[in-house]
């Protein structure tokens, strides 16, 4: 099989001729042929699709000459276990996000069955619960936007986007194709399933871990760990009791302050690490597509436009955009009573008539302090700051051109803002932390300059604060393991990841770091 670069054509369905052409082959030495591969190059006069394709072709030696032509590479994901240590239970993963998702999915296909707790319930019940909270119901603390089947991917806009051309990438991909996802993940330059996507895919994930030997504890936080020798020896699971374990994936996420503190508690070394606060901002979608696209604004193969900002202002802060949401909503994504927490989501079709991304400022010790939970604390200050605009879980909003101004807002322009409990005009200068207000305010009038009307009308909603963990449990680079022996930590909440992509691969990184030191389980059943 060959590979082809630099296969352009205006339309999907002319692949195939402006292939031929390339390659100046007749039709009858192509004999199959599938997209590696697909980005757009908007650069000229036309739009055109850029592809790279894979090819099975007569005469191969004959093509692999010709220019933007290579040998097309076995991308198959391969591992083989090197674990000999005995494993008396089964493994445990603690948490069912995407990192949690991926490590017990990879340890039931090479036949651990893994025991799988997740504090939050199935996705159904789930998605009942965050529908209820959205619609002024109570919050339920562990079956919200951040806890349960899923964890926090599955309320987002489900972005895929990963730099890493590791194979377990493209298994990762592959994997959520089995199970629902468009195929076209595969090759869009910048894949995502939005929720709704998301939701089809876990359900799909989950049964598959069922049907390979592993097992569910859902409504089951881990509480406590028993250590002996500095090795782990069983774990706690409220409402269950003590279980035997001796291998743990903690991929608990990034809200998980209560579980990251107890494993504080029993001696394992955390440390801060810098974060990132700040609001969300919508726009109308119409308007970002035509600042980005101008006269290709209405092009149905270019819209809905995307945006990615930063910038460094006179503090020393770096302030960018993040996880932006085409065609998306601002979100109610509390998990702790009394606070405000934001995020944005999107749903696979992009429809909504808003646009919204985070503006973030970085965070760090000289904001916080210098202990271990300095930044957890700041965070929780803020959030709780925010319910006390209005002692409800309204979220406070501002016109950004306000804010520049330092003027209070009292009205929405022609943009109404999506979050769905309600808003309360606040001055975001107040709320935030001065460093952080200025740090935005700077950042907000180079936004304008880069994208004129940046500023007009826009409502900012706050607070965003979740968008990283603010601690790390450090872990050995070649192991993964932590100081205690046969504990893994995983993912965002134990700050070695930030999004679905980047939280999977660890995930699997965990998984086979774990099967390169223990064997398969004696009685998998045993707890």
């Amino acid at each position: 099989m060959i590979r082809i670069h630099q296969v352009k054509c205006e339309s999907a369905k002319d692949i195939e001729s402006a292939l031929l052409k390339k390659l100046n082959m007749p039709k009858q030495d192509l004999l199959c042929w599938k997209v590696h591969r697909k980005s757009l190059d908007a650069r000229g006069q036309k739009v055109l699709f850029s592809f790279i394709i894979d090819a099975d072709v007569r005469h191969e030696k004959k093509y692999l000459h010709k220019k933007d032509v290579t040998k097309a590479p076995d991308e198959t994901f391969t591992f083989t276990p090197k674990g000999k240590l005995p494993l008396e239970n089964r493994p445990v993963v603690a948490g069912f996000g995407p990192a949690g998702m991926f490590a017990s999915l990879l340890l039931a296909q090479y036949g651990y069955k893994p025991l799988v707790i997740e504090r939050g319930p199935e996705i159904d019940q789930r998605s009942k619960d965050v529908d209820a909270f959205w619609h002024g119901g109570p919050l339920k603390a562990n079956s919200n936007v951040q806890f349960g089947m899923g964890g926090a991917g599955a309320f987002s806009d489900g972005k895929l986007t990963t730099r890493s051309k590791d194979l377990k990438a493209r298994k990762i991909f592959e994997e959520l194709v089995r199970f629902g996802a468009d195929p076209q993940i595969l090759y869009e330059q910048h894949p995502h399933v939005g929720t709704d996507g998301f939701v089809k895919i876990i359900k799909g994930l989950r049964d598959e871990i069922i049907k390979l030997g592993g097992e569910f504890y859902f409504d089951s936080q881990l509480d406590d760990l028993e250590i002996e020798n500095d090795a782990l020896k069983a774990i706690h699971i409220q409402d269950r009791g003590w279980i035997g374990c001796q291998a743990l994936i903690a991929a608990v996420g990034h809200s998980a302050s209560d579980t990251i503190r107890m494993f504080a508690r029993k001696g394992l070394i955390i440390e801060g690490k810098p974060f990132a606060v700040g609001v969300r901002i919508e726009h109308k979608q119409a308007f970002i597509n035509q600042a980005m696209l101008k006269e290709r604004a209405a092009d149905p193969a270019l819209i809905p436009a995307r945006y990615q900002l930063t910038d460094t202002v006179s503090t020393g802060k770096g302030v960018y955009s993040f996880c932006m949401c085409p065609g998306g909503y601002v979100i109610a994504a509390s998990s702790e009573p009394e606070t405000v927490v934001v995020n944005g989501m999107s749903y696979s079709d992009r429809g909504g008539e808003n646009a919204n991304a985070a503006l973030l400022v970085q965070v760090g010790p000289e904001d916080t302090g210098d202990g271990v939970f300095d930044g957890l604390a700041y965070q929780e200050r803020l959030e709780h700051a925010a319910y006390d605009v209005s002692h409800s879980y309204k979220a406070p909003v501002q016109l950004a051109s306000d804010f520049v101004e330092g003027k209070s807002s009292d009205h929405f322009e022609d943009l109404k803002p999506t979050y769905p409990l309600g808003t309360v005009f606040t001055d975001f200068n107040t709320l935030l932390p001065s460093p952080i207000a200025k740090s935005l305010r700077e950042a907000l009038i180079a936004f304008e300059k880069k994208v004129p009307g940046f500023l007009d009308g826009a409502v900012m909603s706050g607070l965003e604060t979740r968008s990283s963990s603010s601690v790390r449990i450090v872990r050995d680079r070649e192991s993964l393991l932590a100081n205690v022996f046969g504990f893994y930590p995983c993912g965002e909440g134990a700050g070695y990841s930030g999004g679905i992509m980047t939280s999977a691969l660890d995930g699997m990184k965990c998984a086979m770091a774990l099967m390169d030191n223990f064997d398969k389980p004696l009685n998998p059943s045993l707890e």
